[in-house]
């Protein structure tokens, strides 16, 4: 950090540096997570669940002897496709909702793709759940017992790759839900062209200049520290399960819809998360429905929980896309094509989201001023792990691409890229230039010293041997500003104030790691200002327990850092109130006529003679005051605000190793409610940025399937030696609706990191590549050295 952030508006707790409110508690190891509430301490005839695991791309279980695993010590129960109870469950999807809302299983968001069964007899990936579950004394003894199964299985033909899916005599991976492998349109994602604004074909035949190219975005894994872990009970009729699911409300519906008992008999509690960075989003998995079963059957609490191998359990959605600009000799954009062929995987779960319903997102607050544009995307079964949900999902891949074409084009044109951008770039509630872009980009250049160490292509100063040096950027619209979170429905808050002036603050969110927490305890603080409140005054109730009452806010879209807190004004305008009426109570007075500020509370016409609140709640019933509140986010259309990334790398064209030297991460907040946990968010990011840039990638066997590197050690994501230096900038230039007018970082921190690496390399060699991961191999095949 070179230079602190300084707010537009100076709050006394809102928007500064200081430490979580968690911190101690993760540091001394007292917080406590999944694993650390369901042992067998707690729940003593506790039993371990593990569910076999297909070795093959593509088959069918035909048949099954279970005898030897039955008869092994610790076996208590297996579970299979056969049994009535598994047998009679309906289809489904692990992505019922992306975590923004609470749906039902007829309201999930992509009914047409319900494509998974639960303890299926048919399996679509080396690695899918395989029709067998089996619940043990101990987890050694469900593995073995996996082991003993003898398993008739129909092997059958696979496809790994998506153009060779959609070849007609592809073998099918989903013949009921698309026979030809690409999935049908959607009521949410629309048609193929989901976007067909003006007449971009014809536009682009007009234009004086078009530019053409592709990008190649492959899986990546997110990388949480914690695996997925649920512990199912039932006492009585009545089911409780203990998770890291971070959707609690969604987690109880999922198992209330799926095993057909009453919402007010599944109770969901989930402490801590280990980090999710998307994997969660996936969270209407079929485990806590097998978990659930083999728990009533036996009558007694069963575990389940993936290894670090089972944690590679889905991905970030693969997409090649294909793109053209079109534009006038002066710079002006006139049409925009875009066409994205996902590999969806053997499930669809929430690839249209990716594919489709994000990057229409981006083209409402990104692409308003371009005057024809046509985006289109097909989703393509393959016998691969799931491409699904991973932060910045459907934006990083969209990056790639457009941060690809503004540089060609601008190239082309002769322009600086960043001229290029600020001309064309924007949402419609603002007229160009926008003003947010103009800022990201102006500091993120000055900082990075664009003007200075940009050079042609290949013409950069030669470090000693065979390195060269090149700067590139790219940018993007920020997610998610209040406006777009109307589907969340109300956003519910408690606040108990004690009469000795404590406060206990239920603002229910999963704790992923974000410090969303801790922008609610400043956000309160904030907002209680009236009575002098200090965050170490408020206690946050850091468990998600359905049986509360109030609805979760979940971490997704990096918006519940603002979403709660502005809940929280409604909620201390209501507790003033409240105050005021109970000291009006003791003072025989009209409310209208007192005040309270600082803490004192007084008459209006005598100022000077105040009390503390302490004083006159202490007088009172000693009743804590609680106020619930409800509200829905402001509807408001205000635009987004821009992000983006600069990098300086140096390339070694004799190992074709690529080292970033410094990146620049830029990022208009609004308000920045709490600068630590932003620019936190901004540097952590960067890890996945790099990694999906340089070295992550999982690898197939492309004669058998199977995948080589599902590890930590092939699987190469970057550690401390790896990462570059890293320039955190905190803006506030736009402003949303609310108090706060906030827009969320979080999610979108790394979107545009590989593109501004990528676009420093050409500069840095002359030579562009634009499949991702940039290994040597690939640098000294580009630079004719392979």
């Amino acid at each position: 950090m070179s230079e602190p952030f300084a707010p537009r508006v100076p709050r006394r707790f809102v928007g500064g540096y200081r430490p979580r409110i968690d911190a101690l508690e993760k540091a001394s190891g007292r917080a406590r997570y999944a694993d650390d509430v369901t042992t067998r301490e707690r729940f003593p005839n506790l039993l371990h669940a593990r569910v076999l695991r297909s070795p093959h791309p593509h088959a069918r279980i035909r048949g099954l002897d279970l005898s030897r695993a039955a008869a092994l010590p610790g076996v208590v129960d297996i579970l299979t496709y056969a049994d009535p109870e598994v047998a009679a469950l309906k289809p489904t999807s692990a992505g019922w909702t992306d975590g923004v809302d609470t749906v039902s299983y007829e309201r999930m968001m992509w009914r047409r793709f319900r494509d998974r069964r639960v303890l299926g007899d048919r399996v679509h990936w080396v690695g899918d759940e395989a029709g067998v579950v089996v619940a043990a004394e101990s987890e050694a003894a469900a593995e073995e017992a996996l082991r003993q199964i003898v398993v008739d299985w129909e092997v059958l033909p696979f496809v790994l790759d998506p153009y060779e899916a959609m070849r007609p005599g592809a073998p099918a991976v989903h013949p009921e839900v698309a026979p030809g492998n690409v999935l049908p349109a959607d009521e949410v994602g629309g048609a193929d062209v989901f976007l067909d604004k003006g007449d971009a074909l014809g536009a682009l035949e007009e234009a004086e200049v078009v530019v053409a190219g592709t990008s190649v975005y492959h899986n990546a894994n997110q990388g949480a520290l914690e695996n997925w872990t649920c512990l199912a009970r039932w006492e009585g009729d009545t089911l409780t399960v203990w998770s890291n699911s971070y959707e609690a409300d969604q987690t109880r519906m999922h198992l209330s819809q799926m095993l057909e008992i009453p919402l007010s008999r599944v109770r969901v509690i989930s402490h801590y998360v280990g980090g999710q960075f998307g994997r969660n989003d996936t969270g209407d998995q079929p485990f806590f429905v097998f978990t659930a079963l083999l728990a009533r059957r036996t009558g007694r609490p069963v575990k389940f929980r993936h290894s670090r191998r089972e944690a590679f359990h889905d991905s970030r959605q693969p997409i090649i896309y294909e793109g053209r600009l079109g534009a006038r000799r002066d710079g002006t954009i006139t049409a925009l094509c875009l066409k994205g062929t996902g590999n969806v995987g053997a499930y669809a779960d929430h690839s249209v989201f990716a594919l489709k319903f994000a990057p229409a997102e981006v083209a409402e607050v990104c692409f308003a001023h371009i005057p024809n544009v046509r985006m289109e995307a097909y989703g393509v079964y393959t016998n691969k792990l799931p491409g699904c949900m991973m932060r910045g999902v459907g934006n990083s891949q969209l990056n790639l691409i457009l941060g690809h074409l503004v540089d060609l084009l601008a190239e082309r044109l002769g322009l600086d890229p960043l001229d290029l951008a600020v001309r064309n770039f924007g949402h419609r509630q603002e007229a160009l230039p926008d003003a947010s872009l103009k800022a990201v980009l102006e500091a993120g250049a000055r900082r990075i010293g664009w003007r200075d160490k940009r050079h042609a292509p290949g013409a950069g100063p030669e470090s000693p041997g065979e390195r060269r040096r090149g700067v590139g950027f790219s940018f993007h619209p920020g997610w998610h500003a209040e406006w777009q979170e109307l589907r969340r429905g109300e956003i519910q808050v408690s606040l108990r104030l004690n009469p000795d002036g404590t406060v206990l603050l239920d603002a229910p969110t999963v704790e992923t790691g974000t410090g969303s927490n801790t922008c609610n305890v400043l956000g309160c603080a904030e907002a209680l200002g009236f009575l002098g409140i200090t965050p170490e005054d408020i206690t946050w109730v850091a468990v998600v327990d359905t049986e509360r009452g109030l609805k979760d806010t979940v971490q997704t879209d990096s918006s519940v850092s603002f979403l709660q807190s502005e809940a929280l004004v409604d909620a201390a305008r209501e507790l003033k109130a409240r105050v005021l009426a109970a000291a009006a109570r003791q003072w025989q007075a009209d409310p209208a006529d007192l005040d309270v500020a600082g803490g004192r509370i007084f008459r209006r016409d005598a100022p000077e003679a105040g009390v503390d609140f302490r004083a006159v709640l202490w007088q009172g019933d000693l009743v804590p005051i609680v106020v619930t509140t409800s509200r829905l986010p402001a509807a408001e259309e205000t635009g987004v605000p821009y992000l983006a990334a600069f990098a300086e790398v140096e390339v070694d064209t004799g190992t074709g190793r690529i080292e970033v030297l410094e990146l620049v991460v830029v990022n208009d907040c609004g308000t920045v409610m709490y600068a630590s946990g932003a620019e936190a968010q901004q540097i952590g990011g960067q890890c996945a940025g790099v990694g999906e840039t340089l070295t992550e990638e999982i690898i197939y066997d492309r004669g058998t399937g199977v995948p080589l590197n599902f590890n930590w050690i092939d699987y190469h994501i970057p550690t401390l030696p790896d990462m570059p230096h890293i320039t955190p900038v905190l803006l506030e230039e736009w402003r949303g609706a609310g108090e706060y007018g906030a827009c969320g970082i979080g999610e979108g921190v790394l979107t545009c990191t590989p593109r501004a690496i990528l676009n420093a390399v050409y500069q840095a060699i002359g030579v562009r590549l634009d499949e991702i991961p940039l290994t040597p191999q690939k640098v000294l095949a580009a630079l004719g050295k392979a």
